[in-house]
């Protein structure tokens, strides 16, 4: 055998030899080993995974420290999605009515939704033309009748020998000839507004916190205002943006989501202001019953702070009795007896009546929701606490108990009972309906009954 051939066995043997360098790839990086096709499959993914991760992960972030930082802008924009619930809402029930409902229906979505704005505009201006010179009326009554009504008040506590003991032993004078009585209506009268004591000067002085506070206020409302109309206008845009988020084989979970959150809040709604109607009008009726002044402004007022449910019917009763006080005191304990028997009828007969056919909450959690957003956010928080705590039962119903825990057999808050029966997500693993283990609360509905 010559040189040439063994050089070339050798050659050959040490190409055959399993190689002990390391490879480099295109990155210059030394590599041991060869990929294999899986390895080689998962590399590019993996490589382009990274740049969206990173994105998705500071988007959230970014995100949370918005709603720390800038909480009552995310109040403002929430209020606006309940404005446009609205709206959306009144334009389904329009749709429903027998006569004119399949016409309206044919509409399109942006004049049907501008039809419900004007005639809403239309409403509230035809209501201020009828009663809102009355409503000015009565609280440029009460700037002028209140001295007298002080004094009226003065006269009546004189003749309480058991007030007189106790305002005795408890109001401090820095006069000896001051009586108790005079000290305590003294420092009442320094709790009032300004404009009621006539001084020119004092309002001189807080006209730039009055006019920063007034603009801040319509500012507010006027974005709440703007955001629920754009809301409104175009649903759509905004709900496929909050689904492209989501990976294309969860995006019917999130419309399911995005389904059940807007019927709670509709529900919750449409039984809030029909409970609203009921105290404030009643409220308003039974003070002119009864004579007390400013009844309708009283009720208004009613109206309004009944929005907030357990908190608002207290903080509505504060001024009702303060003016019942102050001009019609013998009247005093048949307006706290009215009082509690229109709180009772709301709890007990129209709340279960119209709730129970809507959205139904526990007053404890209504009233921790209010307690931590007032301490939080202060009056904007406090009166968005309910519809907040109503979409936060909603997601974990959906998010945690229906698609984390498998249980198919619960309730959405705010479901009827035609949407339990064509709900895709109401079932148990082998698609049969939970039918026999149903109840009723919060939670669940009896489909037997």
């Amino acid at each position: 055998m010559s040189t040439d051939d063994l050089s070339t066995d050798d050659d050959h043997r040490a190409n055959n030899a399993p190689s002990t360098k390391p490879t480099k790839n295109e990155t210059g990086k030394h590599k041991i080993g060869k990929q294999s096709p899986i390895q080689e499959q998962l590399t590019p993914s993996l490589m382009n995974a990274q740049p969206h991760l990173m994105m998705l992960v500071g988007f959230l972030l970014l995100l949370g420290l918005s709603f720390v930082y800038l909480t009552n802008v995310w109040l403002i924009v929430f209020a606006g999605i309940l404005l446009a619930v609205l709206i959306l809402s009144l334009a389904d029930m329009i749709k429903k009515i027998p006569i004119i409902g399949d016409g309206f229906a044919k509409l399109p979505h942006k004049l049907s939704v501008g039809m419900v704005v004007v005639s809403l505009f239309a409403s509230l201006l035809g209501m201020a033309y009828l009663f809102g010179d009355k409503l000015v009326s009565q609280l440029d009554e009460l700037q002028q009748a209140l001295p007298t009504a002080i004094n009226k008040l003065k006269a009546y506590l004189e003749n309480m020998p058991i007030i007189n003991d106790w305002l005795q032993n408890n109001i401090d004078t820095t006069d000896i000839s001051e009586q108790p009585i005079d000290a305590m209506i003294q420092s009442m009268s320094s709790l009032l507004p300004t404009s009621f004591s006539g001084s020119v000067a004092s309002w001189l002085q807080h006209t730039p916190d009055l006019i920063g506070g007034m603009l801040g206020a319509i500012t507010t409302f006027m974005a709440i205002v703007m955001m629920g109309l754009f809301f409104a206008i175009s649903p759509s845009v905004y709900s496929r943006a909050f689904l492209r988020m989501i990976p294309q084989d969860k995006r019917p979970k999130g419309k399911y989501l995005l389904t059940r959150s807007n019927e709670a809040l509709k529900r919750w709604l449409l039984g809030q202001l029909l409970t609203m109607s009921f105290v404030g009008v009643f409220t308003a009726l039974a003070l002119h019953v009864m004579g007390v002044p400013f009844a309708m402004a009283l009720g208004f007022l009613t109206f309004l702070l009944d929005f907030i449910p357990v908190l608002g019917p207290f903080l509505a009763g504060v001024p009702i009795l303060l003016v019942t006080l102050l001009f019609t005191p013998d009247m005093i304990i048949w307006v706290m007896v009215l009082l509690v028997v229109i709180q009772q009828v709301e709890s007990m007969a129209v709340s279960p009546l119209v709730q129970s056919r809507l959205v139904d909450l526990p007053p404890v959690t209504l009233l921790a929701s209010q307690l931590i957003m007032g301490a939080f956010t202060g009056i904007l928080g406090v009166a968005l606490a309910t519809p907040l705590m109503v979409l936060t039962i909603v997601w974990v119903q959906v998010l945690y108990v229906k698609f984390v825990l498998k249980d198919y057999g619960v309730i959405i808050l705010g479901q009827s009972k035609d949407d339990i029966m064509a709900d895709p997500y109401n079932a148990l693993p082998d698609h049969e309906l939970r039918v026999d283990e149903i109840k009723i609360d919060m939670t669940y509905v009896d489909m037997k009954k």
